[in-house]
């Protein structure tokens, strides 16, 4: 199956190559890139000459999010594979109680922000992914992570809002949990690996 590969935030399409390997040639692995603008209806135009054949799409992080933005617009695609592709951790809405919070985000919103490409963040940050998710009609795989990366502040907060919100998932959504960090792609290919094998087996 051809599958186009979208890289995250501050990536490039070279980042899928240990992944591609570890495929074998299973599926035909498109790489592409991600640029500014980050309009989100022009970063798909720009995916749109490279989707013939009707291919599933594979994202990390960033590039799940985008993933799951063109399964919204084209619910015949045979599938999405999102690997902790969900949002940023400066979204108050992922978060139980926000206002108990509210010090930390800002303090994470301008870490971020200090390391560059501000405009990527503040459309990361607009971009509610479980409103898009439900209006995802396609086939579509969201692959989360369940060990923080060293230093990851409000990372067990955040993920008691995410278990709230992924048990609100349309039944097309089928959500699997890694014993990874959100490095999983780079620090463990042959698990990523596995799940695009096991997901696109028989589609």
């Amino acid at each position: 199956m051809k599958i186009l590969a979208l890289h995250g935030a501050g990536g490039s399409p070279a980042d899928w190559d240990p992944i591609v390997s570890a495929l074998e040639g299973v599926h035909e692995i498109v790489p592409l890139p991600l640029s500014a603008p980050w309009d989100w209806e022009s970063v798909l135009d720009r995916l749109e000459p490279h989707a013939t054949d009707n291919p599933a799409v594979l994202g990390m992080s960033l590039g799940g999010m985008v993933a799951a933005l063109w399964g919204r617009r084209h619910p015949e695609c045979p599938a999405v594979i999102n690997i902790d592709g969900h949002g940023v951790p400066t979204q108050p809405q992922r978060y139980p109680d926000p206002a108990a919070v509210a010090d930390e985000i800002n303090a994470l919103r301008e870490a971020f922000r200090a390391h560059g490409q501000p405009e990527l963040q503040q459309a990361v940050e607009e971009l509610d992914c479980f409103e898009v998710f439900h209006e995802v009609r396609c086939p579509m795989l969201l692959a989360l992570a369940t060990k923080p990366m060293p230093g990851q502040a409000l990372f067990e907060q955040y993920q008691r809002g995410l278990a709230r919100d992924l048990a609100t998932l349309p039944s097309n959504i089928e959500v699997v949990r890694m014993d990874a960090s959100h490095a999983v792609a780079f620090n463990d290919p042959a698990q990523v690996a596995a799940l695009v094998k096991a997901y696109l087996d028989g589609r």
